[in-house]
C-alpha cells in the first residue's frame, strides 16, 4: 500500500512540476512576438484491477500543447499582407503628393508666373525689361519643371533600392522557414510530439513574410509548410527554399524587376502577379502612379514647348524676322511634310549633330528658271543655294545646310513615281517633331531594327507607355495602360509612318525578327533636357508678321484731254498700299518739260515732289500707288497732265488684324496682297503693285494688261483672258472660267499663304483691303496675345485640357489616390489590430490566468509532496513493527 501511495504521489508531483514549468515558460514569453500560450494535457494512469475494483495509479502528462487557432492565424497573415501593402503605398504616395502640391517646389506656380510674364510683354512689347523678365521666368519655370522631374526620378531610384532590400529580406525569411521545417520534421519524427516553440517561430516568420509579400501557405502531412507567391512560384518546399532576385528589366534597363530563381533559371515575375505586402505596394506605386505621373508631367512639358514654339514661329521679332523656337528639346527630330502636286516629291531631312541649334522651319524652292534650289531659313531669311545640275539635293547623301541634311526623294505613294526634282517655281517646307522620350529595344531582340517613334499629334497623346511587337509578318502596338492592342498588317506597315494615339511609328533601318519588341516611353523625362533657346530679348516674337488695312484705296487714272504729247498711262497698281493708314489724295503728274515732272496735290496745287526725271515705261510711285506712263503716241511735253484719283472704300466693311495660321510661310509673305471686291459679294486676291489677279488654289496669276495667265515661273498658261465684271471670274475668250473669284461671307475666314483674316460688314464693288508685311511693327503684340491665350486653350486630351488643367488633374489624381489609400490604410490597421487581438485572446498569455495556474500547480505540488511524506512515514511505521 505504501508503494502504491508513493507512486501516485510521485506522478502527481511530476505532473505539477511540468505544469509549473509550462506556466513559467508562458509567463517568461508573455512579451515574445509570435509566442502562443502552452498548456499541459494530463490523464489518469491506467488503473490496476483488483477483486474490489480498479485501483488508481496516479496521473501522467500526455502532451504540452500550444493554443493556436490556425484560421485566426491565417486571418492575421492576410491582414498583415494588406496592411503592409497599404502602408508602403501610402508612404510613397505621400512623398509624390507633397512634391506635386508643394507651392514652392511645384510646377504650377512657376507656370502661372511665366504666362504673367507673357501678358506683361503683350502690354508693352517694346519694353526690354519686360522681355528680359519673360526669359528669366521661362528659365525659372523650366528649372522648377526639371526639379519635379528629377525628384520623381529619385523616387524611381528609391523604388529600385527598396525592391533590392525587400527581396533580400524575403530570401532571409524563407531560408529560416525552410530550416525550421527541417527541424520540425525531425522533432516530430523522433518523439511524435510537436515542437511548440519552433512552430511559433515559423508562424511568426510567415507573418513577417506577409509584411513584404502576400503568400499562400499549404501545410503538409509531415508538418512542414510549402509557401507560394504570385501565380504559383514556390518559395519554400519542405526544407528547401528558393530565392527571389532583383534583376535589370530587359525592356527598361533603368528599372529593376522581381525575378524567380530556381535550378539556375531566372524568370521575371510580372509585377501585377505580386500582390500584397510592401513589395506589392512599391511595385503598384511605380506602375500605376509614378510612371503615369512622370509621363503626365512630360506630356505637359512637351505640349507647352511644342505649341508655344509653333505659335512663336508665327510671330515677328524686333528685328523684323519670323520668330524662332522659344524652347529647345535636344532630342527633337525632323519630319518631312510631303508636297502634293507637281512632281510629287517629298523632302526628308535629318539633324547632323546630336544637339543642334535649330531655331527655324525651312522652305526649299526651285527658282523660276529651273536652275538653282534655294533653302531659306524662315526665322531670318538666310539662304543656301544648290545648283540643280549638281544633283546634290537628290544624291544619296543629300545636301547639308544650317546643321540639317536635306534630301529630295520621289514620293513612294505616287504611281507611277516621277521626279524627284521640283518644278520651276515650286517649293516645299519641313517642320520639326519631337521624338518619343525613349525607344528601348528589348534585350532579347534578335533583329537589328532601328524603330523611330515621333510625336505627331499632342492632342491625342495619352500618359501610357507602349510596346511595339513584331509577330511576323504583322505588327502590334500594345498600350500598357489598359492593354489595348492595335494590329498593323504587313501591307499597312509597308506605307509608314503608322499613326496611333498621336504617335508616329516607322523603322529607319534594319529588320525585325518575329518576337522582337520595343518599349516606347513617349514623354517620360521629356523635361529633363528642355531649355530656353532664346537669349536675345530682341528675338522674342511679340508681333504678327502681317498687318491689314481698311484705309486702302483703289485707283482711277486719266490723261488730261488738253495734253498735246502722245504719252499714255499704260498700267496702274490695283490699290494704294496701306502706308500705315495715310489719307489718300487726288494727285496730278504735271510735266514741266519733256523729261521732268512734278507731283502735285490736284486740289490745292501744292508741289509734293518736284523735278522728277521721266523715263518711258518706268514706275512712278507716290503714297502707296504706282503708275507707268509710256510714249504710246510720242513722248510727253511740257504742260501735259495725268490725274491719279485714289478712291476710298465706300462700303461699311472692315478687315480684322489677321493672324498667321500655318508654317512654314512662303517667302511671298513679304509681298503685299490686296483683297479686292469685284462685286459686293465676290472678291479676288490681287497683287497691288501689278494688278495681277491671284488664283489661291494654284498660285497662277492673271495679267490684266496682257490677258495672259502665267504660273509662278512666269510661263504663260493661257492667253486671251479677261476679268468678267459681273462675277469677278477670270475667263478665256469663250467665257470658260479659268479660275473663279471667291464668294464673300461676312466674318468668314479668308486665307492665303499662311495668313487668315476676316472681313465684316457690307463692302461695295471695287472696295479693297490690304494684307502686307508688318514692317516696323515693334509696338504690335498680337502674337504675344496669341501666346498668352495658350495658357487657357484646351490642347491636351483630345482638346479637353489646358497645360494647367492637365497638371492640375495630375496633382488631383495623386491627391485623391493618396487620400483613398490613407482611408483604406487606417481601416486596414484597425482590421489587423482586431485580428491580432482575436488571436491574442485565443492564444496569447494572460498573466492573471497564469498566476492562478501557478497557485493551482503549487498547491498540487505541495499536496503531492505531503502525500509522499505520509507514505514515507507509513512505510517507516511498518518497518518499526518488524523490529
Amino acid at each position: 500500500m505504501g508503494n502504491g501511495i508513493y507512486g501516485i504521489a510521485v506522478s502527481g508531483l511530476k505532473a505539477a512540476q511540468i505544469g509549473l514549468t509550462t506556466t513559467s515558460h508562458n509567463i517568461a514569453n508573455a512579451s515574445t512576438p509570435g509566442y502562443n500560450r502552452q498548456v499541459i494535457g494530463q490523464s489518469a494512469v491506467e488503473p490496476t484491477p483488483t477483486g474490489g475494483g480498479f485501483l488508481g495509479r496516479g496521473a501522467q502528462v500526455d502532451t504540452i500543447t500550444r493554443i493556436y487557432n490556425e484560421f485566426v492565424g491565417r486571418q492575421v497573415q492576410t491582414a498583415q499582407a494588406q496592411a503592409g501593402y497599404l502602408t508602403n503605398l501610402k508612404s510613397h504616395l505621400a512623398d509624390l503628393d507633397n512634391l506635386l502640391a508643394d507651392p514652392s517646389a511645384g510646377f504650377s506656380p512657376s507656370l502661372q508666373d511665366f504666362f504673367t510674364g507673357v501678358q506683361t510683354v503683350a502690354n508693352n512689347p517694346q519694353d526690354v525689361t519686360a522681355r528680359q523678365s519673360l526669359l528669366g521666368l521661362a528659365e525659372s519655370m523650366i528649372t522648377k519643371l526639371q526639379t519635379v522631374d528629377s525628384r520623381m526620378q529619385t523616387l524611381r531610384s528609391d523604388v529600385n533600392t527598396e525592391i533590392q532590400a525587400t527581396v533580400g529580406n524575403i530570401n532571409s525569411i524563407t531560408g529560416q522557414i525552410a530550416h525550421l521545417n527541417d527541424q520540425i520534421i525531425l522533432s516530430t519524427t523522433v518523439g511524435n510530439n510537436l515542437p511548440n516553440d519552433l512552430l511559433d517561430k515559423r508562424d511568426h516568420l510567415v507573418t513577417q513574410l506577409n509584411q513584404y509579400v502576400k503568400s499562400t501557405v499549404i501545410k503538409q502531412t509531415d508538418g512542414s509548410y510549402n509557401i507560394f507567391i504570385g501565380n504559383g512560384q514556390n518559395l519554400v518546399v519542405g526544407n528547401r527554399s528558393f530565392t527571389l532576385g532583383a534583376v535589370q528589366a530587359v525592356d527598361d534597363p533603368s528599372r529593376l524587376d522581381v525575378a524567380y530563381q530556381q535550378f539556375g533559371v531566372t524568370a521575371v515575375i510580372p509585377s501585377e502577379m505580386i500582390t500584397g505586402g510592401s513589395l506589392g505596394g512599391v511595385l503598384e506605386f511605380r506602375k500605376e502612379v509614378l510612371d503615369v505621373s512622370q509621363n503626365s508631367l512630360g506630356r505637359v512639358a512637351l505640349a507647352l514647348a511644342q505649341t508655344f514654339n509653333e505659335q512663336h514661329r508665327k510671330g515677328q521679332d524686333l528685328n523684323g524676322q519670323y520668330g524662332g523656337n522659344f524652347f529647345q528639346f535636344p532630342t527633337e527630330r525632323i519630319s518631312a511634310q510631303p508636297r502634293v502636286g507637281g512632281n510629287q516629291v517629298s523632302l526628308t531631312a535629318e539633324l547632323t549633330s546630336v544637339r543642334p541649334f535649330v531655331e527655324s522651319d525651312y522652305n526649299i524652292a526651285l527658282d523660276n528658271t529651273g536652275t538653282n534650289y534655294t533653302i531659306t531659313r524662315l526665322t531670318d531669311g538666310q539662304t543656301a543655294t544648290i545648283s540643280l545640275a549638281s544633283g546634290e539635293l537628290t544624291s544619296a547623301t543629300g545636301f547639308t545646310a544650317f546643321g540639317v541634311r536635306f534630301k529630295l526623294e520621289i514620293n513612294p505613294n505616287v504611281n507611277p513615281p516621277t521626279g524627284p526634282d521640283l518644278l520651276a517655281g515650286e517649293n516645299v517646307g519641313i517642320s520639326f517633331r519631337p521624338a518619343a522620350s525613349e525607344v528601348i529595344a528589348n534585350g532579347r531582340n534578335q533583329g537589328n531594327a532601328d524603330l523611330q517613334v515621333s510625336i505627331s499629334d499632342i492632342s491625342k497623346l495619352g500618359t501610357s507607355d507602349y510596346e511595339f511587337i513584331f509577330d511576323g509578318p504583322d505588327y502590334r502596338v500594345v498600350r500598357r495602360e489598359d492593354g489595348a492592342q492595335f494590329n498593323i498588317n504587313a501591307s499597312a506597315w509597308a506605307n509608314p509612318p503608322i499613326e496611333i494615339d498621336g504617335l508616329s511609328f516607322r523603322i529607319n533601318a534594319g529588320n525585325m525578327v518575329a518576337g522582337d519588341r520595343f518599349t516606347v516611353l513617349p514623354t517620360r523625362g521629356f523635361a529633363d533636357e528642355m531649355t530656353v533657346m532664346i537669349k536675345d530679348t530682341a528675338k522674342v516674337a511679340a508681333a504678327a508678321p502681317i498687318r491689314t488695312s481698311s484705309d486702302t484705296f483703289s485707283i482711277a487714272s486719266s490723261a488730261n484731254a488738253a495734253n498735246t504729247g502722245g504719252a499714255l498711262i499704260s498700267s496702274v497698281s490695283a490699290s494704294v498700299a496701306a502706308q500705315g493708314g495715310v489719307a489718300a489724295k487726288k494727285i496730278e503728274i504735271l510735266f514741266t518739260a519733256a523729261g521732268t515732272f512734278d507731283i502735285r496735290d490736284a486740289n490745292t496745287g501744292t508741289v509734293l515732289a518736284a523735278n522728277q526725271t521721266y523715263t518711258s515705261g518706268n514706275n512712278i510711285s507716290y503714297n502707296g500707288w504706282t503708275v507707268q506712263i509710256t510714249d504710246g503716241g510720242g513722248p510727253p511735253v511740257a504742260g501735259d497732265r495725268f490725274v491719279i484719283d485714289p478712291r476710298k472704300n465706300t462700303g461699311t466693311a472692315n478687315i480684322s488684324a489677321g493672324v498667321v495660321t500655318t508654317m512654314p510661310i512662303n517667302t511671298d509673305m513679304k509681298t503685299p496682297v490686296a483683297i479686292r471686291f469685284e462685286t459686293a459679294t465676290r472678291f479676288n486676291l490681287v497683287n497691288p503693285s501689278t494688278g495681277e489677279v491671284i488664283d489661291p488654289a494654284t498660285g497662277n496669276r492673271f495679267q490684266p494688261n496682257t490677258g495672259n495667265i502665267v504660273d509662278r515661273s512666269g510661263n504663260i498658261v493661257s492667253g486671251g483672258n479677261s476679268l468678267d465684271p459681273a462675277t469677278g471670274n477670270v475667263v478665256d475668250g469663250g467665257m470658260t472660267v479659268q479660275f473663279s473669284s471667291q464668294a464673300y461671307t461676312s466674318n468668314g475666314n479668308i486665307s492665303y499663304n499662311g495668313w487668315t483674316v476676316q472681313i465684316t460688314g457690307v463692302p461695295a464693288a471695287r472696295d479693297t483691303f490690304l494684307v502686307e508685311p508688318n514692317t516696323g511693327g515693334k509696338a504690335d503684340s498680337r502674337n504675344m496675345l496669341a501666346l498668352g491665350k495658350l495658357q487657357t486653350t484646351n490642347i491636351l486630351s483630345g482638346g479637353t485640357a489646358s497645360y494647367q488643367g492637365a497638371y492640375s488633374k495630375l496633382v488631383a489624381d495623386v491627391g485623391v489616390r493618396a487620400n483613398q489609400v490613407n482611408i483604406n490604410e487606417a481601416a486596414q490597421s484597425q482590421l489587423l489590430m482586431q485580428s491580432q487581438t482575436k488571436l491574442a485572446e485565443a492564444s496569447g498569455v494572460n498573466l492573471d490566468e497564469e498566476a492562478s495556474n501557478l497557485l493551482i500547480y503549487q498547491q498540487a505540488y505541495l499536496a503531492s509532496s505531503r502525500v509522499i511524506q505520509i507514505a514515507q512515514k507509513a512505510f517507516e511505521e511498518v518497518l518499526n513493527i518488524g523490529r
